[in-house]
């Protein structure tokens, strides 16, 4: 007896170190997609310079040519994620998405920086809910959450070390020992920055197809799953699943699920919260994007600063603020099973968007760098407050069976609203208040601070609507 429990305490012990594998590498993944994604932030200029672009081009190349990419290519994805083997999916998308950077780097017009960035906005619309379906499969529900807190990290890590490591390679490359080179192969110090950045994920890809295994699926129907009641490993299964302490719904025995017109009524007739909390997530996300996509080239061109010089200020800012903000979020929201749980998360999300309508204003406006700098990282730890507790009002209030459309919906309104309109926006006021650094500072602040008052705005009446009690 006490030999068996050591092996299953030793199997145990493996299968722990094996999942919490799979969440870093995963996680390693995420933020290499927003290493990508946001590495043309600090290449604006001499992007501009070269190929000869307007900032309502910038806008679209960062904002709508990218989301609505993104978003589009979800709701496709989405099928095959329910279908298919999920992680060779990842490692199909991360390959895409590197030779899709990597392709940047060869653009010799706006036309074929569009494209190759569509590829990229593409191939990363696979990664997050393909992970965060592994996830399911990995941990019983009450260790989810932390699998994905994790998980969550990675646009924050991601992105500034887009904006540290990115300005520093592209410093060296301009003015170190590759500019002689660089200038012999017809090459800029931008388009080398892609190619370094995309590359490296080929091999991620290699990594994640080799070494992560596809999950058994929990859930599925008695046709299809070895542990639904009636199949030949069913006893076996449980046996090891109430031993291990990992409890997991049949989702075979409940009702078949529900069409999109009984999901949508759910969302927005049954819980009159749901529509202005949609709403102010694409106000705050509308403020997310904008400060990602403008927020170094302001820097560089008002206070003159070089892209080396603006990472290592800005990176740090954006990357502590962030994840302090997501770990603050869990801390104040406690435990969110009790009744008053989705009228507290909504209220702490409004607080944070409230917090960030000043500092959303002041930041692209005052005349010290250092000061902005500090705002920004206070802006990006406000957002990721509410950011970080955005799924929870739908994991509360809407019924099991429905989530994961509720989810979906929400993530292609943030992507093909938000990211889309934020950016553009921003470009195209400054255009029309002259396209001086000054301009562009002003279009920052009305972009930003419009979307917090927004945000904060609709959060509270989302709050004001919740019922006492949500039973999902």
């Amino acid at each position: 007896m006490n030999a068996v429990t050591t092996v299953s305490d030793a199997d145990d012990a493996d299968t722990r170190r094996g999942h919490a594998y799979v969440v870093v590498l995963f996680f390693v993944c995420f933020a290499f997609s927003y290493l990508d994604r946001q590495i043309v932030s600090i290449l604006v200029q001499p992007i501009k310079e070269t190929l000869t672009l307007t900032d309502t081009q910038i806008g679209l190349l960062q904002g709508f040519s990218f989301t609505l990419c993104y978003a589009t290519a979800g709701v496709f994805i989405a099928r095959l994620i329910d279908r298919s083997n999920r992680v060779r999916l990842i490692a199909v998308c991360v390959a895409i998405w590197a030779v899709s950077t990597a392709l940047c780097g060869f653009a010799h017009n706006f036309g074929e920086l569009l494209a190759a960035r569509a590829g990229t906005a593409i191939a990363e619309a696979g990664l997050s809910p393909a992970a965060l379906s592994i996830f399911s499969d990995l941990y019983p529900p009450r260790k989810v959450t932390r699998a994905s807190s994790v998980f969550m990290l990675g646009p924050y890590i991601g992105g500034g070390v887009a904006l540290f490591g990115g300005g520093m390679l592209l410093g060296s490359l301009e003015h170190g020992a590759g500019a002689t080179w660089l200038a012999g192969a017809g090459l800029n110090g931008w388009q080398a920055v892609f190619v370094a950045v995309g590359l490296p994920g080929l091999a991620l890809a290699a990594i994640v197809a080799l070494s992560v295994r596809e999950p058994q699926r929990r859930g599925l129907s008695p046709a299809l799953d070895a542990t639904a009641p009636g199949s030949a490993a069913a006893g076996r299964v449980v046996a090891t699943e109430r031993a291990s302490g990992r409890v997991f719904m049949d989702e075979a025995a409940q009702d078949s699920t529900p069409p999109l017109k009984d999901v949508l009524r759910e969302l927005f007739v049954k819980n009159r919260f749901c529509l202005p909390y949609f709403g102010a997530y694409v106000a705050l996300i509308t403020l997310f994007y904008s400060h990602a996509a403008w927020f170094p080239t302001l820097l560089i061109r008002h206070f003159h600063l070089t892209p080396r010089v603006v990472g290592q200020m800005a990176a740090p800012a954006y990357m502590f603020g962030g994840i302090l903000g997501v770990v603050s979020a869990g801390l104040l929201a406690g435990r969110v099973s009790d009744a008053a749980a989705l009228r507290k998360v909504l209220a702490l999300s409004a607080l944070a968007a409230l917090l960030l309508v000043p500092a959303a204003i002041a930041m692209p406006l005052v005349g010290d760098v250092h000061i902005a700098v500090v705002l920004y990282g206070a802006c990006a730890f406000a957002a990721s407050v509410a950011m970080a507790l955005a799924p929870v009002p739908i994991q509360i209030a809407i019924p099991n069976r429905m989530r994961g459309r509720s989810i979906a919906l929400l993530v292609f309104l943030t992507n093909a609203i938000s990211g889309g309109l934020g950016p553009f926006a921003v470009g195209f006021i400054n255009e029309r208040l002259g396209g001086h650094s000054a301009g562009l500072g002003v279009a920052l602040a009305c972009v930003g601070g419009v979307a917090a008052a927004f945000s904060a705005l609709l959060y509270g009446v989302a709050a004001r609507r919740t019922p006492v009690r949500t039973i999902a």
